[in-house]
């Protein structure tokens, strides 16, 4: 059933003319490839590479190489990953970074087994870097190889597991059989401008001649969804000003949404409005503005509220104690998340 070169010879030829000019994809053969691969894959996860391709070179002018991002601090990487979201991914990188500087002499492992023990590297991102980096076979699927090789071969995809399981037998056999790391970066690119979930586009489709989806006019993949409530919270943000013009702020927990990045004093974000979130109440305070966001689960609104750190209305607010004071100038030098960054605007008013 399963003949590789129909797919290879094809894909990776289409590959080889219509390739995305990515900067990870530059120079696989040189000693720092490995690392800018890694790099990618952890920005890439549950992000587009049109958000990426705007953190990543800056990413890499910073810290050029595994040794100096292993001598980084979570500080330092989370100002850098500021707004790109999924704090927790840069962290987790730092992590990894020093592991393998401290543990396998500053060389990112080919073993896929091994790369899967890393903070934050599945086994997705684990197979991803040892077709990517070094060549090598692998049952890397993201979304987009999943909905290609389902297509050609029209798989059942109604049971996601069965569905993956398949796709990853048959990737372990093309990836086998011919330039793991052309074939990998091909499936991607062709589920990422041809086939595409909605309309693809056939005509221009290399593998088009053994498509069973396109012989049978049949390209459904994505599953109905049942259309989900987004639940609604509320809270209130407070830039608090010292007399010399700083800001209070503090860092979030280790654990949980945004973590360990730094934010201005916020009361919890709740489904329901509090009674001093009335307009009566706010006329006592100085409200400045509201700031919605949304997150994968739930959007936010909060109001942004702006105090003096010797005014009585200070009193009402709970000030933390660990809290750190910092020019308006000097917060773009710290992991302020892109909610906290929306809210930074209002400091002028």
């Amino acid at each position: 059933m399963y003949k590789p070169n129909d797919i290879t010879y094809p894909l990776i030829s289409w590959y080889k003319s219509n390739k995305r000019n990515l900067p990870w994809r530059n120079a696989f053969n040189h000693e720092n490839a490995p690392y800018q691969i890694l790099v990618s894959e952890f920005m890439l996860q549950q992000t587009t590479v049109a958000t990426v391709l705007n953190y990543y070179d800056r990413f890499i002018e910073r810290w050029p190489t595994n040794k100096d991002l292993s001598n980084a601090t979570e500080d330092e990487v989370l100002e850098i990953w500021s707004g790109l979201g999924y704090y927790s991914r840069g962290i987790n990188l730092l992590k990894t970074s020093k592991i393998i500087f401290h543990d396998y002499s500053n060389k990112i492992p080919k073993n896929i087994d091994i790369l899967k023990t890393f903070p934050g590297v599945g086994e997705y991102m684990s197979s991803a870097i040892a077709s990517i980096a070094y060549n090598l076979p692998s049952k890397a699927v993201d979304t987009n190889i999943q909905r290609v090789i389902t297509r050609y071969y029209q798989l059942d995809f109604e049971n996601p597991a069965r569905n993956r399981k398949k796709v990853q037998d048959i990737v372990l056999l093309l990836t086998s059989n011919d330039s793991p790391r052309d074939l990998i970066q091909g499936l991607m690119d062709l589920g990422s401008s041809l086939c595409t979930p909605k309309l693809p586009k056939c005509e221009k489709c290399p593998l088009i001649r053994g498509c069973n989806s396109y012989k049978n006019s049949k390209f459904e993949f994505t599953l109905k969804k049942i259309k989900k409530i987004i639940p609604q919270r509320y809270g209130r943000v407070y830039l608090i000003e010292r007399s010399d013009g700083s800001y209070l702020i503090e860092r979030r927990p280790e654990k949980g949404l945004l973590a360990k990045t730094y934010q201005f004093p916020t009361t919890d974000w709740c489904e329901v409005k509090s009674p001093l979130d009335s307009p009566k109440s706010y006329q006592k305070m100085n409200v400045v503005g509201k700031v919605n966001h949304r997150f994968s689960h739930f959007t936010l609104e909060l109001t942004v509220i702006k105090v003096d750190i010797e005014s009585r209305d200070i009193k009402n607010i709970k000030v933390p104690q660990n809290g750190i004071w910092k020019k308006p100038n000097q917060l773009n030098q710290i992991g302020l998340s892109s909610l906290m960054k929306k809210a930074s605007k209002y400091i002028k008013v």
